[in-house]
């Protein structure tokens, strides 16, 4: 009598499971950021952690589609002054940070495998970029890290997206 209780039950969790994630799956997707209609909220680069203890931070935050706030401070060794830089550029660079995605199709990427990447004497650097989708909300980051192992495609992508990033200042 046990065993067809535990049989019924199995069979009732065979069923009931397809559907609720297939339920799940579907209102996930609701809260997706949609490539077509997702724009650059933000783009960071970080390097921390060198044998001279100096670092690098750039930060790049969407204002509005015309402007952004660019904030970047830098410091070569453990008792240097930091140098600090804070001010208004154009949201043009966005734009081409958003053509560089959908050029190199990030939104398909899949999870990187971990080795060494391109710190030269840092022990830790990561280079992300911020979507935001305005017809539901949703945001998604993408970030790579000195520890990720990148296919040449993706390390061309990054190569770029940090070069858009450095020449923001200029803008």
């Amino acid at each position: 009598m046990r065993s067809w209780k535990t049989m019924a039950a199995v069979l009732c969790l065979g069923m009931f499971f397809p559907v609720f994630f297939g339920m799940a799956e579907a209102k996930a997707d609701k809260g997706m950021v949609q490539e077509k209609t997702a724009y650059v909220a933000r783009c960071s680069y970080i390097s921390v952690g060198s044998s001279t203890g100096g670092h690098e931070r750039i930060e790049l935050t969407r204002i509005s589609d015309t402007e952004a706030n660019y904030t970047s401070s830098s410091k070569d060794w453990h008792n240097s002054p930091e140098r600090k830089v804070e001010k208004k550029v154009s949201g043009e660079v966005l734009k081409e940070m958003e053509a560089l995605g959908k050029e190199y199709k990030i939104f398909k990427w899949k999870a990187f495998r971990k080795s060494a990447l391109f710190a030269l004497d840092a022990a830790r650097v990561s280079l992300s970029v911020s979507y935001k989708d305005p017809t539901n909300g949703a945001g998604w980051t993408l970030t790579m890290s000195s520890d990720d192992e990148l296919t040449d495609k993706q390390n061309e992508y990054y190569h770029k997206l940090f070069d858009l990033l450095c020449s923001a200042e200029r803008r």
